[in-house]
């Protein structure tokens, strides 16, 4: 089966992954996806705001996770650069400046985590050696900087643990082990009729295509069958929205076609009973809350007819 070429939008299913990654806590965690930071059109990828309780979170990336922590990611293919963590310290002062009143969150309440697929090198030289901070790797993937008056973390989700963060792990278009995707079925299978494991199974799918149709003839018939139900899943999801689309753009048709003979009607009858054509401009305006120009138009198309 060909793959359709189509942009792969990594961070709804990066939101939906963090979900899943944090899910044994969710009771205590907000999720804010794209959060705004005050009237200016800027956004932090994702806020999680953890509710008032002293007692850590479960999984290794939520261990830092204070009441309220931004959450920055960089999708394959990006980098993350000296600038990107500067630009994500920025959202931080942002957010604590113009959220609720004077001094109202604490700076000593938030945390910074970056997450990415390469091991930022450059970043990592540039925060030791010119800012003055200590990095070390707490757990595998997940890079601990210390020096900074908030918990800061950086996190290589190919480096995670495959068993703790498996869905997180997956954010990938290098996926080569047919192991590992034969596991990440297995998995989802438990959890298909959730929406946030189809966002990411999805897009780990479009991102590793070829992969997985390569692998597909070496797995065990269960998960030769598994795949394929999830790829005509998919398949009638999709006939499905596009026949939705093509009804609602009918049915916008066919309101705009009633519409239209509507408006002929009326200029024709005004015309009939010798109203003036400035009149009738004027009736349209009111009677179909047209603007001037529009009105215009429709009385010089259909007036002579």
């Amino acid at each position: 089966m060909a793959k359709r070429k189509k942009t792969l939008r990594w961070h709804p299913a990066f939101y939906a992954g963090m979900q899943i990654e944090l899910q044994e806590d969710a009771g205590r965690l907000e999720f804010k996806a794209e959060h705004a930071l005050g009237s200016e059109p800027v956004r932090a990828d994702l806020l999680i705001i953890k509710k008032t309780d002293d007692r850590p979170l479960k999984k290794t990336i939520g261990k830092i996770f204070r009441t309220h922590n931004i959450v920055e990611y960089k999708s394959p293919g990006h980098s993350l650069t000296i600038d990107a963590f500067y630009k994500a310290c920025g959202y931080v002062n942002l957010y604590k400046a113009v959220t609720g009143g004077a001094d109202e969150v604490r700076i000593t309440d938030m945390t910074l985590t970056l997450v990415c697929s390469c091991y930022p090198g450059k970043l990592i030289s540039h925060l030791e050696k010119v800012r003055g901070y200590s990095i070390r790797e707490g757990a595998p993937g997940v890079y601990y900087v210390n020096g900074d008056v908030i918990p800061i973390q950086i996190v290589l989700v190919r480096r995670l643990p495959e068993e703790e963060s498996r869905w997180l792990r997956s954010l990938t278009n290098r996926m080569t082990e047919k192991e590992e995707i034969g596991r990440l079925l297995e998995n989802y299978e438990g959890h298909k009729a959730d929406p946030l494991y189809r966002t990411v199974m999805d897009l780990v799918v479009r991102a590793n295509w070829k992969r997985f149709e390569e692998v597909r003839t070496e797995m065990c018939d269960a998960l030769v069958e598994l795949m394929e139900d999830y790829v005509e899943e998919q398949i009638e999801e999709r006939m499905e929205r596009r026949i939705k689309e093509r009804v609602e753009q009918r049915i916008k048709e066919q309101i705009e076609e009633q519409k239209e003979a509507g408006i002929k009607s009326l200029i024709c009858s005004l015309r009939n009973l010798g109203i003036p054509r400035k009149a009738a401009v004027l009736q349209l305006e009111e009677q179909y809350n047209l603007a001037d120009e529009s009105a215009e138009q429709y009385v010089e198309k259909y007036w002579k007819e």
